[in-house]
């Protein structure tokens, strides 16, 4: 197998998996593996050489065509994370807000302060 078969194979089962659906419970496990997918692409991307048939060439605009599909999914599923660690924080500060609502008073309310110390 060249490299350039390799290159295809590994962006193949990166959209394959992009393309499957994301819960929460599987987030983990998707995120992992795309980084592990991707961290292999990058390495091959140092090792390829330039095409030297046509059906290298055509491999090259495939996996181009599907590199740009696999970048909006990948922007689009980090926009999600995004905003459920977005979601995820406020939750926890309306949670410490309803469990201590005097938290954040000043300790100087309504006492005399001198600014001449």
């Amino acid at each position: 197998m060249t490299v350039w078969e390799q290159f295809y194979e590994l962006t193949q089962q990166l959209e394959e998996k992009v393309h499957q659906t994301v819960t929460e419970k599987n987030r983990a496990e998707m995120v992992a593996y795309v980084e592990g997918i991707l961290a292999e692409r990058s390495a091959l991307l140092l090792k390829l050489p330039q095409p030297e048939s046509e059906a290298e060439r055509e491999m090259i605009a495939e996996v181009l065509h599907k590199d740009v599909k696999i970048n909006q999914k990948l922007e689009f599923l980090f926009n999600g994370l995004k905003r459920d660690m977005r979601n995820m924080k406020k939750q926890k500060s309306s949670k410490q807000r309803y469990a201590n609502p005097y938290q954040n008073v000043s300790n100087y309310d309504g006492m005399y302060l001198d600014h001449k110390k």
